[in-house]
């Protein structure tokens, strides 16, 4: 059977595209509309709700305060005085302000801008409680691929959920958005071997120095009340593009001989601090947000004298740029709706995760059999020379039973532990074997 549509439905028809045009055209221009989000996404959802990152909560009278002197004590200095100085080769946290003032990335990576020009930029995501214990790089199955857009416009608001990845895979264009590049990040980009050495053959330059400012940057998303827990690394700079994040810093010379005064200070002593959130068997080892640490630990006359006394607790605003001295302790919470890039010692430039990186446990322990076949018939104290000390959560809270951890245990003098096993202050002050 024939049909035939005469003009009267062509009209019809024409005239109900004109009107799903105008439609979708509205939808376009909306305050609601998000790049990116699902098709059913509800419009009073965050991620539909929130169209600019200043749109979106910050818990500012909860978690901010006015950087008093007594509180935060760190010097904030002019990107001049920062580069002058050369404040990096100084055991001093700082912060240098206006940073971002030529950076194309202040509007570059506004929300929808960014969403545009990188949504699918190469990235991963994990609970920030967990990717404090184990850095990024060894997160492992903890991590899930994604995208800048995917994150934001699906993930972002989970409470489980930080985008941070040392192995970005960004576009050439979104590391552009960030020069000038603060120093010494910049020097090493212009001339990788700007500080380097003729080594004693005279054919070829070398660094003589473990700590090198590499090609790398981090990308940081997070909303608010996001933010890595109490974690160390190499010496390393975070500027805060949109957002503003809350720092507290402890002095790597207050604990590095006393895993008493680290657990302490870090983990709760008993139930009654978590107010009986954890089961009592559970909170020696329980890892805690930033937050709850702020909220449930850091009230305690202990900790807030050793922080005052020993270290900073401080605001950084949008422009600002936060230095972290080699292995100093720190815990970061985004206040509001936080991005921000990270360049940190000793890292090489991202080339993207591949997938047996998301294979492995981060947290399992392997035993003799497991051990490189490179490694058959050797000591443990041989292969932990080789390897480096098991890491001190390793051993306090997940495998004791670790070969490792049981000889370290036994040996705790021994260098080739480190000094996290020493539970008293030492009066040694050979740090060769930190990280």
């Amino acid at each position: 059977m024939n049909f035939s549509y005469g003009r009267g439905y062509k009209q019809a028809s024409f005239l109900s595209t004109l009107s799903l045009l105008a439609s979708f055209s509205a939808a376009l221009n909306s305050e609601t509309t998000c790049i990116g989000c699902p098709l059913n996404a509800d419009e009073n959802s965050p991620y539909s709700k929130y169209k600019h990152w200043e749109d979106a909560p910050a818990s500012w009278e909860e978690y901010g305060h006015d950087n008093d002197e007594s509180v935060c004590g760190v010097p904030r200095l002019t990107v001049q005085q920062w580069e002058k100085g050369k404040w990096w080769q100084k055991n001093k946290p700082v912060i240098v302000m206006n940073v971002t003032e030529q950076w194309p990335a202040v509007e570059h990576w506004k929300k929808e801008e960014m969403l545009k020009r990188y949504f699918d930029a190469e990235a991963t995501m994990g609970e920030a409680r967990l990717l404090g214990e184990t850095g990024p790089d060894d997160a492992g199955h903890t991590l899930t691929p994604t995208t800048v857009g995917t994150f934001i416009t699906q993930h972002m608001y989970d409470p489980l959920k930080y985008f941070f990845d040392r192995k970005l895979r960004a576009p050439q264009g979104m590391l552009d958005d960030c020069h000038p590049y603060p120093q010494p990040t910049r020097a090493y980009l212009k001339d990788e071997m700007a500080y380097a050495i003729e080594a004693p053959s005279h054919k070829r330059k070398v660094d003589p120095r473990d700590d090198i400012w590499r090609d790398h940057l981090a990308i940081s998303i997070g909303k608010d009340l996001t933010g890595l827990s109490f974690h160390h690394h190499g010496p390393a700079w975070n500027v805060v593009i949109f957002g503003a994040k809350r720092w507290i810093l402890w002095d790597h010379n207050r604990f590095k001989n006393n895993m008493t005064r680290q657990l302490r200070i870090v983990r709760p002593l008993d139930d009654a601090e978590l107010e009986d959130r954890v089961p009592p068997s559970d909170v020696r080892s329980h890892v805690l947000s930033s937050p709850e640490w702020i909220k449930y630990l850091y009230p305690s006359p202990e900790r807030q004298e050793e922080i005052r006394a020993h270290g900073h607790d401080c605001i950084q605003r949008a422009g600002e740029l936060m230095f972290v001295p080699r292995r100093w302790m720190h815990s970061v919470i985004n206040i509001g709706d936080t991005v921000s890039v990270i360049s940190e010692v000793g890292h090489v430039k991202g080339e993207g995760k591949a997938e047996e990186d998301f294979a492995y446990d981060p947290y399992e322990s392997s035993d003799d059999d497991e051990e490189d076949h490179n490694e058959e018939g050797l000591s443990t104290e041989e292969k932990i020379r080789r390897r480096g000390p098991p890491p001190q959560w390793l051993c306090a809270d997940q495998n004791p039973n670790h070969p490792a951890c049981i000889f370290c245990a036994k040996n705790p003098d021994n260098p080739v532990c480190g000094d996290g096993f020493i539970d008293e202050d030492s009066s040694s002050s050979d740090d060769s074997f930190d990280e």
